[in-house]
């Protein structure tokens, strides 16, 4: 298994869903996974002056 396709395994659907996975380290004590949001707009939310991303 891949390690993103591990990280995907692991995290929440909410994440993988608005967030794609920069970069991760893991250390002796510690798993750091940096995320970035998706730039993504839903369709229903393209004529929405209120939505920001």
């Amino acid at each position: 298994m891949k390690t993103a396709q591990l990280l995907r395994a692991i995290l929440p659907d909410v994440l993988i869903d608005n967030f794609d996975i920069d970069r991760f380290e893991k250390s002796e004590i510690r798993f750091d996974i940096w995320l970035d949001e998706k730039k993504e707009q839903l369709r229903e939310d393209k004529y929405n002056k209120d939505i920001i991303s």
